[in-house]
């Protein structure tokens, strides 16, 4: 049967029974051809196979040869006379119509994630209004963080602006919020002393986390461990910090000291023959890193870097790698500090991978050299020593201590806690003393007779400890530039409760997991505790003048179980590098030094923003 007969053959069909051809649906065949999928009423006229007594019938027109079914060409033929809807695959854009309702949907779906979004965020910025405590306001989803995220402020300038917001003048507590997260800075000096030191077991952690199982060498420092890690690291390591180890370790202090001095007198000398009126003037703060980084590889590291005399040393490059900030640095440290919730998701480090193995790696060097050779050197490395021989001892080998970066982790403390801070506080000492010739001068006549009260003129530690002016420099220094300008705990109730109450301070509780923060930047600036706060005055430190301090008004290394462990190594560390400093060179400001220090926005520690320039001469 030709295809003009088979069309006929399928018209004589329809008129005898009028019937009109339903709708046929085009489907895309194999070889070329057509799929039609018919519904039958009679189909007696095209034949009367078996197949054709059932509802539908599925028919193919191809190039198949004449003999195929007559029923099969004929339908695929009625496709050109008769009336079909063809479907191409779901294609919501290629209708207009489809294309407003998937627009439409698309629109509905995007309208109701925010507003839920709004919603969720509205019930949550409302948590202090509930509690009736003064809060400032926060931003939808960003909470009081937007400055921070792009950079206007640290978080640590921040706190301190709320601290000083005359909204909360009276107020013993201020609510804030990290994004979502309720949280609390605490104004009142008596709720101070109930955080950090009456009540220390309810906020024994600190909020800021790193993730044990990713950052091993980050979890296990002092800083971050948490309980009950944090109780045994820290009785293990305070033996080593104690006056008598200080004592111990003063000649290895002191040689670095002598390194400075002669540092000093080449670079002075170096720079007056390259351009003899302009005189020796140099970033301040550099000179301090090379100082105190030469000095944390002596007395952590066991080793002499050598920076003083050779700028381009290795542990020198890995220290300054480890401070200089760059995006993915300061992404992670922010997740570690501000949002820990996300730390086990997104796996931050505290320490970069290429620093983490170097340390591994010195550590592992030294300690095989000590083994190997019995030297006993008076240093921290000594106190690491010792660690290991007691954790050999551990019949529990899964101990944190049997883990291959405890020792690294406690090195890497004394490598963050040691060098940029006393670098920072000797340059702003520096500074402040730079532009006060008279105090200056006070100061190097102590420091004179210092050395010239010891028959081999060489400094001793009781030398040191007698000098009252510098202490007066060096505390004064940390009051107006607190190195580590806040302090933050985890609210940790005991007896697993949900709540802490802050009551008599402050009508109101602080829950389970918040961090509350304490501004001891702006504390050390309040005109309540400090006259003249932005004067810097050495003589607020007299022995008269301390007696009449508020307490806890001075904690430039925190206050209660959680201080400093390091603060008496550090302040002997600072000490010992402005006498040596000033023994033999004047510094003095120049036409590049800043007139008023402002604080990088990007550093979590205070860090001038612009470079301290000063004139050293020799004398």
């Amino acid at each position: 049967m030709d295809n003009n007969t088979a069309v006929s053959a399928l018209d004589e069909f329809c008129a005898k029974t009028n019937n009109t051809p339903p709708t046929y649906h085009f489907i895309n065949g194999e070889d070329g051809g057509f799929v039609c999928k018919v519904q039958l009423l009679e189909i007696e006229a095209l034949g009367n196979d078996d197949q054709n007594k059932s509802e539908e019938v599925t028919t193919a027109g191809t190039h198949a040869p004449q003999n195929n079914l007559r029923s099969k060409i004929g339908l695929s033929k009625a496709l050109y006379a008769y009336p079909c809807t063809i479907q191409p695959p779901l294609d919501p854009t290629s209708d207009p119509a489809s294309e407003m309702v998937y627009s439409t949907n698309i629109l509905l779906a995007i309208v109701t994630i925010l507003t839920g979004v709004f919603i969720w965020s509205r019930r949550t910025y409302v948590y202090w209004q509930r509690r009736r405590v003064k809060f400032v306001q926060p931003t939808h989803l960003l909470g009081n963080l937007s400055r921070v995220l792009r950079l206007e402020e640290s978080f640590a300038l921040q706190l301190r602006r709320f601290y000083f917001d005359e909204r909360f003048r009276n107020e013993p507590v201020v609510g804030i919020y990290l994004f979502h997260q309720p949280a609390l800075l605490i104004r009142d000096l008596q709720l101070v002393r109930t955080v950090l030191v009456e009540d220390f077991v309810s906020f024994s952690n600190r909020f800021a986390k790193c993730d044990g199982r990713s950052d091993k060498m980050g979890a296990l420092t002092l800083f971050l461990a948490e309980q009950p890690e944090w109780r045994e690291i820290r009785t293990r390591l305070a033996p080593a910090f104690a006056g008598a180890k200080l004592k111990q370790m003063f000649s290895l202090m002191e040689e670095i000291g002598c390194d400075l001095e002669w540092y000093l007198k080449r670079l002075t000398r170096d720079l007056r023959r390259g351009d003899a009126e302009r005189g020796a003037i140099v970033s301040i703060k550099d000179v301090c890193d090379l100082y105190n980084t030469d000095m944390i590889a002596s007395i952590a590291f066991g080793l002499r870097s050598y920076s003083l005399r050779n700028t381009q040393s290795e542990i020198g490059s890995h220290c300054q790698d480890l401070f200089r900030p760059n995006v993915r640095r300061v992404i992670d440290l922010f997740l570690i500090f501000y949002l820990p919730k996300l730390v086990p998701l997104l796996r931050p480090k505290l320490f970069t991978e290429p620093h983490a193995e170097f340390l591994r790696r010195v550590i592992q060097l030294v300690i095989e050299e000590r083994e190997r050779g019995g030297d006993l050197r008076n240093d921290l490395i000594e106190m690491l020593l010792t660690l290991k021989k007691e954790a050999d001892l551990q019949q529990d080998k899964s101990h944190f201590t049997h883990h291959r970066d405890f020792l690294a982790a406690q090195a890497a403390s004394f490598e963050v806690a040691g060098i940029e801070t006393c670098s920072a506080s000797m340059s702003f000492a520096l500074y402040e003393l730079a532009k006060q010739p008279l105090m200056q001068s006070r100061l190097r006549r102590e420091i004179r007779e210092a050395f010239a009260g010891n028959p081999n003129g060489r400094l001793t530690y009781e030398a040191v400890a007698r000098m009252q002016f510098l202490d007066m420099v060096v505390e004064e220094t940390l009051r107006k530039y607190p190195i580590v300008p806040l302090l933050e705990r985890e609210c940790t109730p005991i007896n697993k409760k949900r709540f802490y109450s802050l009551r008599p301070h402050a009508e109101c509780y602080a829950r389970r997991g918040m961090p509350v923060f304490i501004s001891n930047l702006a504390i050390h600036h309040d005109p309540k505790y400090w006259p003249d706060p932005d004067r810097f005055d050495p003589e607020r430190f007299s022995a008269a003048n301390k007696a009449l301090q508020a307490p806890m008004s001075y904690m430039p290394f925190g206050a209660g179980p959680h201080n400093c462990i390091g603060m008496q190594i550090g302040l002997l560390q600072i000490k010992l590098g402005l006498v040596y400093f000033l023994h033999r060179h004047r510094v003095e400001i120049c036409d590049r030094t800043v007139e008023r220090i402002q604080f990088d926005a990007k550093f979590a520690v205070l860090a001038s923003e612009q470079r301290i320039y000063l004139k050293v001469d020799c004398l």
